[in-house]
């Protein structure tokens, strides 16, 4: 493996953008108006979507916490 500086390091983009591709990762999931989706849309995402973390979803879809 070839040593890489410290200042290119800084450029290097890593696959975090193409583990959520083909997830609606712009809508937050929640109850109430201000969600651009319920928490039934949520749960019907792929696993995929929601096991990466790649969607924003409020705590009260998971129930009483």
């Amino acid at each position: 493996m070839k040593k890489i500086p410290r200042a290119k390091l800084k450029t290097v983009t890593g696959a975090v953008a193409s583990i959520c591709n083909g997830c609606p990762t712009q809508n937050h999931y929640g109850p109430g108006p201000e969600y651009d989706g319920t928490c039934e849309n949520y749960f019907a995402l792929p696993d995929y979507c929601r096991t990466r973390n790649c969607i924003g979803v409020s705590r009260l879809c998971f129930g009483d916490v």
